[in-house]
């Protein structure tokens, strides 16, 4: 027998980046990985190789995802296709559902297990229907083949009398080995046949049934009356479906094939029918249609089942002039859980939520999971006021929020979760009617506000959020294409010591848009760290950082210290330190010369890990320091503990020294303290001399900002070194 080939995965996308972690990670699982870098390339793998399951993008050149996944479906409908695309626009989404696509990831993905269980999922899913319809072809083919035998048995009856006792013989051995069931019935219902396979899919036996009435195995009058009309009209049915009541009163499905045979002067008209067990091929149905419709984690209904409820609940709404809400929720900082107790943990609580929010649900709404960690609940008939409305589902929100606080217990651990949720009214006074998909996306762009104002907290759906929404979706794809297309830029801020020397610098990123000029950090970073970009950027400022820190040395302009931010995840990396040492061999630049500045809450998060990335980082000579020192919740401690070198004072409490005796407090105890840890300090955000003076009056011998020099792009900043002195 031929060895059974590993399944063979396509996966198709125009990032070699992803086609290569993809390949490398379901290579370690035993699968054959092929790979296309566009659509059209990945169409014609498809045609060639014939894969088992398809992973595709949606964005990329010359074809898009959407595009080739309704080619697919159109030459093989049964190919399983994982669509994992960057872009989280709901729509693209929905679009990849109901052209083919089995299930939608986002990318990056940070847990390859996510697409390890989609791909499980899928081809089970794919498994069944194919083993569905191969045991459909099968009934067919041995219904087909035993009615014919059982044809010409009976018609091997009419022989004469001289072959009547072979004839007998023959239709006996091949009545009595029948699995399906054969029966003869009149037309007054009673059955003058009946094969001895009965008792093999019933309790009844034969003599049960012979020379009774056929309402005793079918009592629904109804489908009776249905199935003689039809005979009589068509005068043969295929894989008719009926069930069967067994002497306890169980219904067996069962699927019927019945001819009308009229009868001569000496016998009456007749039926003949084969009956067949269906139960085995209704389970395998119903299972499809669970995995179609149900999550199979929580059990709770899925984005399609969510979204043909809440198209019948906009539409009764309209109708009867009602309001109902969807809530979306998203459990703040599940990651966390996930990533330090593990995915079981995870999985289990996800459970525990979907149970808690079944018992706070009435019976006409409905709770869905949408994936990961979003959920979804759909509150039906909320009444016609408006405000009534909302105040009822405020209400619900809260009793969420208060019942999903509580405390979980599970495998040993006590945990604790709070969810951002986003409610979305309808209908609206729109004009133009929304839809189902319509609601979904405000409620998510209402969550997402939730998310942004804090966590754990509850926010209504405006027009205005969809509007910032929209433009934050324009900026991130813009966003995409802006490093390779060339439009980051590096500028630098001096910074000085109380002699008005330049002893360093701070490294900031500046994107210049080819049609909307120069685009705030404080727009796109926040996008490019929620997107995941911030790590391909963040590569590219250290790797440009270090190239013009070697470029500055080779002519004579010698710097102490270049300042670079790293972003949470850029620094939880697993090879981040790996990264850094590769960039320093690169370039070549000191890295005694170079700085890295990390965030508080960096820091406090995983301590321990923390502490040794940062030790791994002093042993290659890198200064470290903490950036915005005082707006988290650094612990003296941790600090003690930490191999830093600098702490910088943040602009807020700077800004407001001369008018605000707090802040000027909390700026000379700063001072104070990095004075007793033998940390340097910088303040941050000098602006006017009085701050200058104040500063210095304190013992602060570093300053950056205004005052000095704003950011400089490196021409300029170039020109400055040569005089080794700013403006003071």
């Amino acid at each position: 027998m031929a060895q059974r080939r590993n399944s063979v995965i396509l996966t198709i996308d125009d990032e070699e980046n992803i086609r290569d972690s993809f390949r490398m990670f379901l290579e370690d699982y035993d699968y054959q990985v092929l790979e296309a870098k566009n659509g059209q390339e990945g169409l014609e793998v498809f045609h060639r190789e014939k894969p088992d399951l398809v992973i595709c993008d949606l964005r990329m050149p010359e074809m898009d995802g959407l595009e080739v996944i309704e080619k697919i479906k159109q030459s093989s409908p049964d190919t399983p296709i994982i669509v994992v695309s960057g872009t989280g626009i709901i729509g693209d989404a929905i679009g990849a559902i109901q052209r083919g696509a089995w299930n939608y990831l986002l990318k990056p993905i940070q847990d390859m297990s996510v697409l390890l269980h989609a791909i499980n999922q899928a081809t089970e899913r794919s498994r069944l229907i194919i083993e569905n319809r191969t045991y459909q072809k099968h009934l067919e083919e041995e219904v087909t083949k035993r009615t014919r035998a059982l044809q010409k048995a009976v018609k091997d009856l009419n022989y004469s009398h001289r072959k009547l006792k072979n004839s007998e013989q023959k239709y006996r051995i091949i009545f009595d080995n029948l699995q399906d069931v054969y029966l003869e019935i009149l037309l007054n219902g009673k059955v003058i046949e009946v094969s001895p396979s009965l008792s093999q899919i019933s309790q009844y036996q034969r003599h049960d049934i012979l020379n009774t009435n056929i309402k005793r195995l079918f009592p629904h009058i109804h489908e009776l009356n249905r199935l003689f009309i039809r005979l009589k009209t068509e005068n043969k049915l295929y894989d008719y479906e009926i069930n069967l009541q067994d002497k306890d009163g169980t219904l067996i499905p069962c699927s019927l094939n019945a001819s009308y045979q009229p009868g001569s002067n000496q016998t009456q008209d007749k039926i003949s029918v084969t009956l067949r067990n269906i139960t085995e091929r209704k389970q395998a149905e119903q299972k499809i249609e669970r995995l179609a419709f149900y999550d199979a984690l929580t059990e709770l209904p899925n984005r399609r089942l969510l979204l043909d409820r809440l198209d019948q609940s906009l539409s009764r709404a309209r109708r009867y002039h009602h309001y109902g809400a969807m809530l979306f929720l998203d459990l703040d900082r599940f990651k966390n859980i996930n990533d330090s107790l593990g995915h079981p943990t995870g999985d289990a609580l996800l459970q525990a939520v979907a149970n808690r929010l079944r018992r706070e649900l009435r019976k006409d709404d409905t709770v869905s999971r949408l994936g990961g960690d979003e959920f979804v609940v759909l509150l039906s008939d909320l009444g016609s006021d408006q405000k009534n409305a909302a105040a009822i589902a405020q209400k619900i929100a809260e009793n969420i929020k208060i019942r999903l606080a509580e405390k979980n217990i599970i495998d040993g651990h006590e945990l604790h979760i709070t969810p951002s949720i986003g409610v979305a009214m309808f209908p609206t006074d729109d004009i133009r009617q929304e839809t189902g998909n319509d609601i979904l996306r405000h409620a998510d762009t209402a969550m997402y506000r939730a998310k942004d104002d804090g966590r754990d907290t509850i926010r209504f759906f405006l027009p205005s959020m969809q509007a910032a929404a929209d433009t934050r979706l324009a900026i991130e794809k813009e966003l995409r294409y802006a490093l390779e297309r060339g439009e980051l830029l590096l500028f630098f801020q001096p910074q000085v010591n109380s002699a008005g020397e330049i002893f360093g610098a701070e490294t900031l990123a500046r994107w210049q848009h080819p049609e909307k000029g120069f685009i705030s950090p404080a727009t796109f970073i926040p996008i490019a760290e929620a997107t995941g970009l911030i790590l391909p950027i963040g590569e590219w400022v250290l790797q440009t950082a270090c190239e013009h820190l070697k470029e500055w040395s080779d002519n004579g302009f010698t710097i102490n210290h270049l300042a670079v931010n790293v972003s949470p995840r850029q620094f939880r990396q697993p090879n981040f330190v790996n990264q850094v040492q590769t960039i320093l061999q690169q370039t070549g630049a000191d890295p005694c010369q170079l700085g890295l500045e990390l965030t508080e809450g960096m820091v406090i998060d995983n301590i321990l890990d923390t502490i040794e990335k940062m030790e791994a980082l002093k042993r290659l000579g890198i200064e470290l320091s903490i950036d915005d020192f005082g707006t988290g919740y650094s612990s003296l401690t941790y600090l003690k503990k930490m191999p830093l070198d600098i702490l910088k004072i943040d602009q807020s409490f700077i800004r407001d020294i001369e008018t605000d005796s707090n802040d000027a407090a909390i700026v000379d105890t700063i001072i104070s303290m990095a004075t007793h840890l033998d940390l340097k300090v910088i303040a941050e955000g000098v602006e006017t001399s009085f701050e200058l003076e104040f500063l210095k009056e304190k013992g602060c011998p570093l300053y950056q900002g205004y005052y000095f020099s704003k950011p400089l792009p490196n021409e300029q900043f170039v020109k400055l070194l040569k005089t080794g002195t700013t403006i003071i």
